[in-house]
């Protein structure tokens, strides 16, 4: 996706966040799971963040937040079991 070697463009990224993190802000579980302990820093809560209007242009400065994609997938999961309960 970030260097252009698959099918998926760029510009669908934001819609699967969105869409995976339900339109909500996980950026408090996000912190406690390592996901600022990149190259990339704080820039990686942007796709903790996905309530609608939080629009970011990626780039490759946010490549090395993929290494902590798990990380964020698990705050997702865990918020939105926590929230249909």
């Amino acid at each position: 996706m970030y260097l252009h070697q698959d099918q998926c463009p760029m510009k669908a990224m934001r819609e699967m966040q969105f869409c995976a993190a339900q339109g909500r802000d996980h950026r408090p579980c996000c912190l406690r799971s390592g996901m600022t302990t990149t190259l990339a820093g704080a820039k990686c809560l942007t796709f903790c963040d996905q309530r609608p209007g939080q629009v970011t242009q990626l780039d490759l400065s946010f490549l090395p937040c993929f290494d902590r994609f798990e990380n964020m997938k698990a705050c997702f999961w865990h918020d939105i079991i926590r929230y249909f309960r």
